[in-house]
């Protein structure tokens, strides 16, 4: 008998992430103990899978992004540190599995499932306001609502991804579609996730200026990547022509959240550059940018800059190939792209190595939609 799990089965298996985090932090433990264990099955489950499978077949396409995936594992394997650092190593193996399984399985399946999408949306939204009815709604300092995940950006991350998968199954525009969008930026409001905010603000003039004026999704990508790679120095245009983005979260309108986040950039980038050419090269080592933090600060805070975080951890060569394979599969429809770009946002939240974000950027690769490419 051949062990197998379809598209349906493999998409809801990693739908129900969230969902989980969901019953974790209802009974008040740490919502993200459960990630590990939960893709290290999904990873057993996938690598069973392949190996049973005997007619490995794949396109040109899906042997380079493969190829891609591995020289990078080959490499973030190579910069072990320690086992409770080993998250990193965890995603490039989980990429590789499920990027190969979904491989084999697009032959019959072209396009998202709607109501797949439709039903995961409703039950995060019902936990979402439930969990607010609940007062488990602010972090221990602040005003920002957690939802269920026990960050903010995380939930507003997820909650705006699972809007963006239903929202573009459907093919005309309705009052649901409103009411959804509402509910949505709603919560992500309450979350103060600015970054967030504002892609979420953009998302349907994004989607209307691709369509109207046929914009090549290669190019927005890459324009989103270079805006978010050197986003710091264009920091200071923007909040002054946007400095309620900075008072809606700091009554004296002073930005402590960037004060913080830009010295531990400096901290990280200095790491680097300070380090030789086989450390520039190759990488310092999983999770090096938060061990320097940690010695620097005595303080064990993420760099809040996961580009950064990634070259200096993964070195130049690593980082390259990571981001030209998220260049190649955030291309390949509307969907992806819209997910592409999130991710990349996310980055600002140190959600690169978040393997729901990543499993489902690579589902919409695969399937999503059949619109014209523009590539």
């Amino acid at each position: 008998m051949r062990f197998n799990f379809g598209y349906s089965v493999l998409v809801s298996l990693i739908l129900s992430y969230p969902i989980l985090l969901a019953g974790i932090f209802f009974f008040d433990y740490e919502p993200f103990v459960i990630t590990a264990p939960y893709f290290a099955l999904l990873l057993l489950l996938l690598g069973l899978q392949i190996v049973v499978y005997r007619k490995l077949r794949v396109h040109k396409d899906h042997l380079i992004n493969i190829l891609l995936l591995g020289i990078v594992a080959i490499l973030v394997c190579f910069n072990f540190s320690s086992i409770r650092y080993s998250l990193p190593i965890l995603f490039c193996l989980f990429m590789i599995a499920l990027y190969v399984v979904l491989a084999i399985q697009t032959k019959n399946k072209s396009r998202l499932d709607s109501k797949v999408f439709y039903r995961f949306l409703i039950i995060y939204l019902v936990l979402s306001f439930g969990f607010l009815a609940l007062e488990h709604t602010h972090m221990l300092i602040g005003d920002r609502y957690i939802g269920f995940t026990g960050s903010p950006t995380t939930f507003a991350g997820i909650l705006v991804t699972a809007y963006i998968l239903w929202d573009r199954t459907q093919e005309s525009a309705g009052l649901v579609r409103l009411i959804m969008y509402g509910l949505v930026f709603f919560l992500v409001v309450l979350s103060k996730t600015r970054l967030v905010i504002i892609f979420f603000v953009l998302y349907p003039l994004l989607i209307f200026i691709i369509k109207k004026k046929a914009l090549k999704y290669s190019s927005l990508f890459l324009t989103f990547f270079g805006v978010l790679f050197f986003l710091y120095p264009l920091y200071d245009i923007v909040v002054k022509q946007f400095p309620q983005l900075i008072t809606m979260r700091y009554e004296d309108a002073r930005d402590a959240s960037f004060g913080l986040r830009y010295y531990l950039y400096q901290l990280v980038f200095n790491d680097f550059s300070e380090g030789n050419l086989i450390e520039m090269f190759f990488g310092s080592g999983n999770e090096a940018s938060r061990l320097e933090v940690l010695s620097e600060t005595e303080k064990d805070l993420f760099p809040h800059n996961d580009f950064i975080r990634v070259i200096n951890d993964w070195g130049i060569m690593a980082s390259i190939l990571f981001f030209i394979f998220l260049y190649r599969i955030s291309k390949k429809n509307l969907t992806a792209l819209m997910i592409g770009i999130l991710y990349l946002i996310l980055f600002y939240s140190n959600m690169v190595f978040n393997l729901f974000m990543m499993s489902v950027l690579m589902i919409s690769y695969f399937y999503g939609g059949n619109e014209k490419k523009l590539i």
